[in-house]
């Protein structure tokens, strides 16, 4: 009785945390919004440019600009341009289902009317307006989940604060006074005052495990469906929010196990700067959008408003493009998950139940879409835009052919439906071997079971973690060519508690077992030499990785290197 309590305590939280990310695995695409007194100065203070591909928003810091000073410039930030309706729209015509501003970004400026600090766009400016709280009601007219950006840890306005190092002595700063005087505050003001919020979404980290669950707890105790993105605790310690953020502007090469979201900017900025026009093509936003989707995510973009809060004109001519995408397409982003076919020269696929978007971004040659590797049965084939006209469809070996014709491709994104007998299904991906290259096995063709997942984190990077028993495990289908002896390698890090604990790595009909070594706290990884194996003969092959007891985390596994010592064939 006691270890079916103890395994429904474990679930809970994992269910809660399921219940919360359902509309968000569900909608897909959001809009970001970054807006602040930076917006004012577009990117130049007494001269100095923010060179493009910088970052706007830093300006405060890249430019060492005091306190006094920056204060002094805040007063005057007066966007009487700013229409929160016009925005929330503009998100939904586009096709964006949710809509995160910043509330409070580096600079320490609130975004709205906080009591905690005067230093807010309705106390400390002529503007006297909180466009939070007119964004939070114009997205819920328009049918948009309203969240906001917290800069949780980096204030450089407040003199305990993370980041200014310029206008206060780092060795005197007391940050938890910080998180006690402001931070912890305003984040309460949020979570209390503007509705439900769909998700915080904190940056740029904090120290401890400990302080970033004081914010985890705050929001559990005043928003229990609240999401928390991964940025709320430490780059370099484990995942406490729900869902993990790749790296700005970032996208993982390969599926992962946990919930991610991308986020990237329409030019190379995320606030306002006049001299930054790169913007983003429609066609590069559809395929961006489609190609997170294809790997299990979600795209979140951002828009920087300018000074006096008037949205540039280029982000609305590409968003209303991306929108008139969206509104035909819909039904094969929103809704949808990972394919697991992956490598079309033509574009990529997402997948609904037992139908398959097939999304061409460019027309090969004929017409014709040509994908390998499907296992299941092909009913029917279609435009999406055409549902009524049925396409030909050929089949050899493992080769699926549809052919398009010539007629009724979209510039953007061309989406093809294929009706399967039920869900998608595949071989698991064989890796194969080069001449001189060693089998380099890591995250991204590994098949996992158990517990084990495919993790990322800004300082980790991707990872397989979370084993902590013998199902718990990894494997990969190798292709040998090349028979002979192979020095085998493996690069993980793990904390000290880890220490000892053994593990077996298969290949084939050998093992080899090993206890764990010890790295430390963080993402430090080692390689460790296993010894060597002998191949004695071509073909398919299995390898694979377990812990050999049960116990907590075995290790964060980097990758595993099998380096042929002899091309000599075994006889």
């Amino acid at each position: 009785m006691k270890w079916f309590a103890l395994l429904a305590m474990m679930a809970a939280p994992l269910a809660a945390q399921q219940d919360r990310l359902g509309w968000f695995r569900h909608d897909k695409f959001g809009m970001f919004v970054h807006f602040g007194p930076y917006s004012m100065l577009a990117g130049e203070w007494k001269g100095q440019r923010i060179p493009v591909g910088d970052n706007a928003e830093w300006i405060m810091q890249r430019f060492n600009i005091p306190v006094r000073d920056y204060r002094e410039m805040a007063h005057g930030f007066n966007p009487t341009k700013f229409d929160a309706s016009a925005i929330a729209k503009l998100a939904r015509l586009a096709g964006m289902k949710y809509l995160v501003v910043t509330a409070k970004h580096h600079d320490g400026f609130a975004m709205y009317g906080s009591r905690v600090s005067q230093y807010n766009i309705v106390d400390w400016t002529p503007f006297h307006r909180d466009p939070v709280k007119e964004l939070a009601d114009a997205c819920q007219r328009e049918g948009i989940r309203f969240c906001v950006y917290y800069s949780h840890r980096e204030d450089w306005d407040h003199p305990d604060g993370y980041g200014n190092h310029w206008d206060y002595d780092v060795s005197k700063k007391d940050f938890p006074r910080y998180l006690r005087e402001k931070s912890l505050p305003q984040m309460r003001e949020l979570l209390t005052d503007y509705g439900p919020l769909g998700l915080i979404w904190f940056d740029r980290g904090i120290d401890t495990r400990e302080q970033a669950l004081e914010f985890v707890k705050l929001v559990r105790e005043l928003q229990p469906k609240c999401l928390i993105n991964g940025r709320v605790g430490s780059y370099g310690q484990d995942l406490v929010g729900d869902y993990q953020n790749m790296n700005d502007n970032g996208m993982p090469s390969g599926g992962l196990e946990e919930y991610w979201e991308t986020p990237q900017t329409l030019n190379q900025t995320w606030g306002y700067s006049r001299f930054d026009q790169e913007w983003k093509t429609p066609a590069n936003v559809v395929q961006r959008l489609v190609e997170i989707v294809s790997k299990g995510g979600n795209y979140l973009l951002n828009i920087g408003p300018m000074g006096d809060g008037t949205v540039p004109p280029p982000t609305v001519a590409v968003l209303e493009q991306v929108g008139a995408w969206t509104q035909k397409n819909g039904e094969s982003i929103y809704g949808t998950s990972a394919c697991p076919l992956t490598d079309f020269p033509w574009g990529r696929c997402t997948v609904r139940g037992d139908r398959m978007y097939l999304h061409a971004f460019t027309r090969p040659a004929g017409g014709v879409l040509r994908l390998s590797g499907l296992k299941n049965d092909v009913r029917s084939a279609y435009r999406l835009a055409e549902p009524g006209q049925r396409l030909e469809i050929d089949r050899k070996d493992d080769v699926l052919s549809v052919t398009v014709g010539p007629r009724g491709w979209d510039e953007f994104d061309t989406v093809v439906v294929l009706e399967v007998s039920g869900a998608p299904q595949t071989d698991p991906p064989l890796v194969t071997q080069g001449s001189d290259i060693p089998f380099q096995l890591d995250y991204r063709l590994a098949v996992t079971t158990g517990r084990a997942i495919k993790r990322f984190n800004r300082d980790g990077g991707f990872h397989i973690a979370k084993w902590t028993g013998p199902e718990d495990a990894c494997e990969w289908r190798l292709l040998v060519s090349q028979p002979g002896r192979y020095r085998v390698l493996i690069s993980y890090t793990a904390p000290r508690e880890s220490a000892g604990r053994r593990y077996a790595v298969r290949i084939g009909d050998q093992s080899l077992e090993r206890a764990v070594v010890g790295t430390g706290e963080g993402y430090h990884y080692r390689e460790f030499d296993l010894g060597v194996v002998e191949l004695k003969k071509a073909g398919p092959l299995t390898v694979r990785v377990a812990p050999v007891s049960a116990g907590g985390n075995l290790m964060y596994f980097q990758h595993l290197v099998l380096r042929q010592l002899s091309g000599v064939a075994v006889e």
